[in-house]
């Protein structure tokens, strides 16, 4: 059976839409629609219940993916294994951040807890939540770094995927200041909604405040701009189109440049961890031993 099959399906199962997953795949709708077709003449049975407005996942579906998304890194690895005997490997590593941290927070933590010798030759994937997951998924990358929520779902499981804690971040609702260096919206003070900079679907952070929202409540928001990078939305804030949720990390020095202020007291931010996830299963020796330095290093 054709491999990219198995891919073609771990797509559409992380996406739920056949319109994303083709066009993640590069490939046409209709195109991608006959090769899960395919697919499930192979395996014997439908997979994926499809209606005019929806996609799920039957559940044989539903038993098949955690196999499928195994497969295609499994096989990933074992040529990555086969190539670090034959001594064609590269040293160095594969690694997938989220833009919010790419910019800033991953190359000051890699000098700070690993330094040059330990990198090697670095590969980095900069994109948002959703191409950070499906990379390592595919085996694309062995480690990606990302915020996270404790309490909310992830997309990688933790059957075949560990994690460590690298360091600590805010979301923290900013705007532009007005004449006298005040907020020029301030949640919970206005009497109708404040104009919002919310984040696109592939976002994580926009997932992480969906699911906060969800269990405290949802401020009195109405979307005025969207963009799925936390750097297009900060810039957006800085032109004053309204109040963006920004990691603090990130948005640190336009803060104190006067570029943005708070738009909200403390209690408003939203508190998240940074994490880098890498496959429960065996990798290079050179991958290793940068894990071994990444769990030596105290955020």
């Amino acid at each position: 059976m054709d491999l990219a099959l198995l891919e073609d399906f771990v797509e559409l199962a992380k996406e739920k839409s056949f319109s994303r997953a083709a066009e993640a795949r590069n490939l046409t709708q209709p195109a991608f629609s006959r090769r899960i077709k395919t697919l499930e003449d192979v395996i014997g049975t439908q997979l994926v219940q499809r209606t005019s407005r929806s996609v799920s996942l039957t559940p044989a579906g539903t038993a098949f993916q955690p196999r499928a998304d195994a497969i295609v890194r499994l096989f990933a690895e074992a040529r990555s294994e086969a190539l670090e005997i034959a001594g064609l490997a590269e040293t160095g590593l594969n690694l997938a951040a989220t833009h919010a941290l790419s910019y800033t927070f991953v190359p000051k933590w890699l000098m700070q807890a690993i330094g040059p010798s330990g990198i090697g030759t670095l590969n980095m994937i900069s994109d948002t939540q959703g191409p950070c997951v499906r990379a390592m998924l595919r085996g694309e990358v062995n480690f990606l770094v990302c915020h996270r929520d404790r309490s909310a779902a992830f997309g990688l499981s933790e059957r075949q995927f560990r994690h460590h804690v690298i360091g600590h971040d805010r979301l923290v609702p900013l705007c532009m200041p007005d004449t006298e260096d005040r907020p020029r919206w301030h949640l919970g003070q206005e009497k109708g909604p404040v104009p919002f900079i919310a984040y696109g679907h592939p976002s994580g952070i926009r997932n992480i405040l969906e699911h906060h929202w969800s269990l405290h409540g949802r401020p009195a928001l109405s979307v005025s701009m969207s963009s799925v990078l936390a750097a297009a939305n900060l810039e957006l804030a800085k032109e004053g189109h309204g109040v963006a949720f920004l990691p603090l990390s990130l948005a640190e020095a336009a803060v104190a440049q006067g570029e943005l202020v708070r738009a909200a007291n403390p209690g408003q931010d939203i508190p998240v961890e940074i994490v880098i996830y890498r496959p429960r299963s065996k990798l290079s020796k050179h991958s290793e031993s940068f894990w071994e330095k990444v769990q030596d290093f105290a955020p």
